[in-house]
């Protein structure tokens, strides 16, 4: 191959690459002390809480049945979020976010029983048929779970179910 492809396809290359990798906004999920269990935050809701900001960064309030309904669009792509309980007087503390997905970042957590935040999804949107009612579309979303680590098969277990069926109650048939 001559010099002219590869560098061609190195182009190519970085400008795929620098695509799949876009900048989303910064988050920072504002959750009920004391709380543990799945959230689900879905986006797009015209009836959901405003748009709101701290220092550049979307803020999500999570109400206490771990569901926000919000008027912010998808947010797709690399971004840094913040977790952090929420007390009645508005104090926070931090809770850390774990990538459960590797094995090592598991195994260099020394108290598997301390709350983390961790099993982050982002749902798009989607469409489906019911044959009692017909097409509904599934609004974008993004889920993840408040907890330890001791049991993290469970965790996803509940979480798949939780997102399931409050995503269910979004549907929009049409």
């Amino acid at each position: 191959m001559n010099i002219i492809k590869k560098l061609k396809y190195f182009i190519l290359l970085i400008c795929v690459s620098s695509c799949a990798q876009q900048k989303a906004e910064d988050t920072v999920r504002l959750i009920p002390e004391g709380y543990v269990g799945s959230v689900l935050i879905t986006f797009n809701q015209e009836d959901g809480e405003p748009k709101e900001y701290e220092d550049g960064k979307r803020i999500y309030i999570i109400p206490e049945n771990g569901v926000l309904k919000t008027q912010f669009g998808s947010n797709y792509g690399v971004q840094n979020h913040q977790f952090f309980y929420v007390n009645k007087e508005g104090n926070r503390t931090e809770i850390p976010f774990v990538i459960v997905q590797e094995p090592d970042s598991i195994a260099k957590v020394a108290d598997k029983s301390k709350i983390f935040a961790f099993a982050e999804d982002a749902l798009g949107e989607g469409f489906g048929m019911n044959p009692e009612k017909g097409k509904y579309t599934i609004p974008p979303a993004r889920s993840f779970y408040i907890g330890n680590l001791l049991d993290i098969e469970r965790a996803y277990r509940e979480k798949e179910k939780f997102t399931f069926k409050n995503q269910k109650k979004q549907w929009i048939i049409k």
